[in-house]
């Protein structure tokens, strides 16, 4: 597929702690990033312009960025 990413599996802890460089990683390189807990899978760190991708690819609106409308 020539959409394919590289990816990456690292426990919550290390995440915790190099949290920085795993933003980054997914920004830069467009490295995704599995987080796990107890070897299973609890979140993936993407960069944002793949998640834009996979929201249109859906149909789905972004969730993120816009703040809420106030109402009235």
């Amino acid at each position: 597929m020539a959409d394919e990413q590289a990816s990456a599996r690292r426990p919550v802890a290390e995440v915790r702690k190099d949290f920085t460089e795993t933003v980054n990683r997914a920004h830069y390189n467009a490295t995704h990033t599995v987080v796990v807990r107890y070897e299973e899978p609890r979140a993936v760190i993407v960069d944002m312009a793949w998640y834009e991708r996979a929201c249109r690819a859906l149909g789905e609106a972004s969730r993120l960025g816009e703040p809420a409308a106030a109402e009235s």
